[in-house]
């Protein structure tokens, strides 16, 4: 009897198991994270009955354990930190999506309005209405810029307080996982390994909220508690310990265990995922953007406000705020945790804003060493790098910018986070306040001569800039009220002119360094001057220049040198990305034209070589005789000018002049001495009045001269530069001269001789060696210009009704002054609003997507450990039929125990 009472007894205790167990589910259905119990059962030893076998001795309850699959569990975590991460990241984008695309508070309007008020204002340069409307509208534009600003800071500033939020909950949620952690370990079966199934759940239900907030990895790690690891691998919750999370320096994220780690960039997914990510790849670039336009738009208009006149005939003043305000150098530049003395003083300047990008850069010192690095956080792209000198100031330039480590103790570890651009949008100002002080008028005015015989055309004049590479203002422009100085084309030929300093109108003399003997090309438009900043002129004035030391009584038959000697040229370009280095040597041969030393020089990229060569023949001499016997001849380059067959040819005896006259018609006309560039001008010395003869080779060729008759006739030579005459006797002596030689040497282009003093170039030591050619504007002239024609250049007097700076300011509109000459103002902001909408778009749509996959993944995880009260009702029904059954055992054994003791 005892038998079948035990075994029931077991039946009825199993059946309260499962009966208690399905009122345990049904109690928590609802209940979040918790997991559908079940209870396990073995059958109990049997006895053993003889020959007979073995006879059963009922059940025992194994274990009551959670239904759960972990690796569903798991997904659910991934899942949930996809969707959190996704679903943070649309809420805040839309934010600035709408905040940009709106006309009401968008950028788009406030750019139409400026450039429709500038429109007006050129259409009618002298209107004070117009010019007020402009002022206006800038001071608008500024403030449009500067309430952008002020609504990302705003949302910059929300997101930073909302990291803490996040930061604080997951190390929270770490401390209770650590906690629970511990009561499991201790309630743990040792024997069966039996856990308290509702602290299991409460833990799971606790790393689904953690992984809202953060992409978790989990690991057991003896079966009783869970490891947690966030980021790469930084351990949150080790067994029974938890570190925390915390916010400093402006939203870096630091885990706090035994050496505080900033780990901001290696996290991930959840609610602290989306907003990091809103903000480094998207708050953070179009701030960078915005800004980048507001520099573009300060620079560029005041650049072209100091190009022109304002109404009171002086040149214009800035618009904006200086793009370069000392303050806002500093401001460009977020100290890291440096080491103390805290005297580190670093500024950034900004050099060309057509080269800025929208990015950040970090500026480390290797730890230990004097070694930097800058790497541009964009796109992680190291874009300078080098060795710091330990003397201060130090300049580092990349990307337009240039930072300066002005003074201190800087020193390896040191790391600075460089912002050109991030509050530049709230830095833009409007500073111009009388709408006088509009520069439309261009300060260059150019005029032809009236008694030009040719029909060439100057152009109005167009100023490039008003500074240097340095930022200085350049000398033409040093002036108020004039140009500095004024100049005069005049043309030495159709096909060459010098450009002269015609301060003095009566007497122009040549620049420093000269512009002559340029060429001239009819039917096309010829720029005279350069537009390259950095270009430079090397003028043509060594010892050996002109004339050789005496004249050469040599036969006829033989050339006559020069006696230019050899000399060895290298031309050092410097690549302006790189700064590498390349050299190109040219070597001279002795007696060298000028032509053949130019030709030598032109084949070297970025150098431009100009030969000519002048020679002056004065004080002629021809004996009466000679020229009577018709035994007399002046021959140059092998050309005889005398023909005593024309009987119109002059007496030198009677005048010189006419004679002189009469020897240019003939070097003029011959077209062997035309093919050589040469040509002559009668004249007379600008000191004695003596009657010369001057000659041009606009070639570079050598000039040479000799005269034939008498001993008593002679003439005098000099090259027509100031150095003296040499005097040639009639019998045999006959001279050549050499020519010379200007450069003009493109930007990064630089040029050394040896001998170090050239007898060609002078001495390539020398400061004032190369100087540069810029005058900051631009003329050109197109027709058929005659020789003698002039064409000045001066300052532009009484401008009021010039709009032709105010059409260069409307320009802006569509010039492409965005990355490197790729974007307009308005297309730079459309491509912001555009990426930010197809951002928003994208993560709307991820957004929607990612939650669908939660609920499936949701579901299935409920299909398999959620609770059903259809089937626990069910349950309910067949655990009370097995209670009932089993009680009905034991009542039999009862039945059985009393009918055994009534037989006793």
């Amino acid at each position: 009897m005892s038998g079948l009472l035990s075994t029931a007894i077991s039946g009825l205790q199993a059946s309260q198991h499962a009966l208690r167990t399905a009122g345990h589910n049904i109690s928590n259905a609802k209940t979040a994270g918790y997991t559908r119990q079940e209870v396990h059962y073995v059958t109990n030893g049997p006895q053993k009955l003889g020959t007979a076998g073995y006879l059963g001795h009922g059940v025992s309850t194994q274990s009551i354990e959670r239904v759960v699959n972990e690796f569903v569990t798991a997904q659910v975590r991934l899942d949930t930190s996809a969707f959190q991460q996704l679903d943070k990241f649309s809420t805040n984008i839309s934010k600035i999506d709408k905040l940009f695309a709106d006309s009401s508070t968008g950028l788009s309007g406030g750019l139409q309005s400026f450039f429709s008020a500038l429109q007006n204002g050129a259409d009618d340069p002298s209107a004070l209405p117009a010019r007020q409307l402009i002022v206006t509208q800038a001071q608008s534009l500024a403030a449009r810029f500067n309430q952008l600003q002020d609504r990302l800071t705003t949302v910059e500033a929300s997101v930073t307080r909302e990291t803490s939020a996040i930061a604080d909950q997951i190390s929270t949620l770490a401390q209770t996982i650590a906690s629970l952690n511990k009561n499991i370990g201790e309630q743990t079966t040792s024997s069966t390994g039996a856990g308290p199934n509702d602290l299991l759940d409460q833990r799971d239900e606790a790393l689904r909220k953690l992984s809202e907030l953060v992409s978790v990895q989990v690991v057991s790690q003896d079966g009783r508690e869970l490891n947690v690891f966030i980021g790469n691998g930084q351990p949150l919750v080790l067994g029974n310990a938890a570190n925390s999370l915390s916010v400093r320096d402006g939203g870096q994220i630091y885990i706090n265990g035994n050496k505080p780690e900033n780990i901001t960039h290696q996290l991930t997914g959840g609610q602290l995922g989306g907003v990091l990510t809103f903000r480094e790849d998207v708050l953070h670039p179009a701030m960078n953007e915005l800004g980048r336009i507001a520099v573009v738009i300060s620079d560029a208009f005041n650049d072209m406000q100091s190009q022109g006149l304002d109404l009171d005939g002086d040149y214009g003043q800035p618009i904006f705020r200086d793009i370069n305000d000392k303050s806002l150098t500093y401001e460009r530049v977020v100290h890291g945790n440096n080491a103390q003395p805290n005297d580190r003083m670093i500024s950034l300047k900004i050099n060309d804003p057509s080269q800025l990008t929208a990015s950040d850069y970090r500026f480390d010192i290797v730890p230990g060493t004097s070694n930097y690095t800058v790497v541009r956080t964009g796109d992680n792209m190291v874009v300078s790098q080098g060795l710091l000198q330990g003397s201060y100031p130090a300049e580092i330039s990349f990307d337009g910018i240039t930072v300066t480590l002005e003074s201190g103790s800087f020193q390896g570890g040191d790391t600075f986070m460089l912002q050109p651009t991030r509050q530049s949008a709230g830095h833009i100002q409007s500073v111009i306040s009388r709408p006088q002080d509009l520069a439309f008028a261009s300060p260059i005015r150019t005029l032809a001569d009236s008694h030009n015989s040719g029909n060439g055309i100057i152009s109005a004049g167009e100023v490039l800039t008003t500074k240097d590479v340095n930022g200085n203002t350049l000398p033409a422009f040093s002036v108020a009220g004039q140009l500095s100085p004024p100049l005069v084309v005049r043309f030495t030929s159709p096909y060459t002119y010098d450009v002269l300093d015609n301060t003095d109108p009566a007497n122009p003399v040549h620049l420093n360094p000269p512009i002559r003997e340029q060429v001239f090309v009819p039917g096309k438009d010829n720029q005279v001057f350069t537009s390259d900043p950095g270009e430079t002129r090397i003028t043509g004035n060594g010892a050996r220049l002109g004339l050789p030391a005496g004249r050469q009584s040599s036969p006829l038959a033989l050339p006559a040198n020069n006696g230019y000697p050899v000399e060895q040229y290298t031309l050092v370009t410097t690549d302006p990305i790189s700064g590498a280095q390349s050299n190109r040597v040219v070597t001279t041969t002795a007696n060298a034209s000028a032509a053949q030393t130019a030709a030598m020089l032109n084949s070297l990229p970025g150098v431009s070589a100009n030969a000519f060569t002048s020679a002056n023949i004065t004080d002629m001499q021809i004996g009466a005789g000679d020229f009577a016997a018709q035994t007399a001849q002046l021959v140059i380059n092998g050309e005889a000018l005398l023909d005593f067959s024309d009987s119109l040819m002059p007496d030198p005896a009677v005048s010189m002049t006419a004679f002189n006259d009469y020897l240019a018609q003939q070097v003029n006309g011959n077209s062997n001495l035309q093919a050589l560039g040469i040509r002559a001008v009668s004249g007379s010395n600008a000191i004695t009045g003596a009657p010369e003869l001057r000659l041009v080779a606009s070639s570079g060729v050598d000039i040479n001269i000799s005269m034939s008759g008498a001993p008593g006739s002679s003439l005098g030579v000099n090259d027509g530069m100031g150095n003296p005459s040499v005097a040639l006797s009639g019998a045999g002596e006959h001279i050549s001269v050499g020519g010379r030689v200007d450069l003009v040497l493109a930007e990064g282009v630089k040029m050394r001789t040896a001998p170090t003093d050239s007898q060609i170039f002078g001495n390539s030591a020398a400061a004032d060696f190369a100087q540069s050619s810029f005058t900051g504007y631009q003329i050109s002239i197109k027709g058929q210009p005659q020789a003698g024609d002039t064409f000045t250049i001066g300052f532009n007097t009484n401008a009021s009704n010039d709009n032709r700076n105010a059409l260069k300011l409307v320009g802006l509109e569509d010039a492409k002054l965005i990355g490197d000459g790729s974007l307009s103002l308005g297309a730079g902001y459309s491509r912001l609003v555009e990426v930010v909408a197809s951002q928003s778009h994208l993560a709307s749509v991820n957004a929607a997507a990612s939650k669908s996959m939660l609920e499936q993944t949701q579901n299935l995880r409920d299909s398999i450990s959620g609770v059903n009260l259809d089937e626990e009702a069910a349950n309910l029904i067949r655990f009370e039929q097995m209670y009932n059954a089993n009680a009905r055992v034991i009542s039999v054994a009862r039945d059985l125990f009393d009918a055994l003791l009534q037989a006793v």
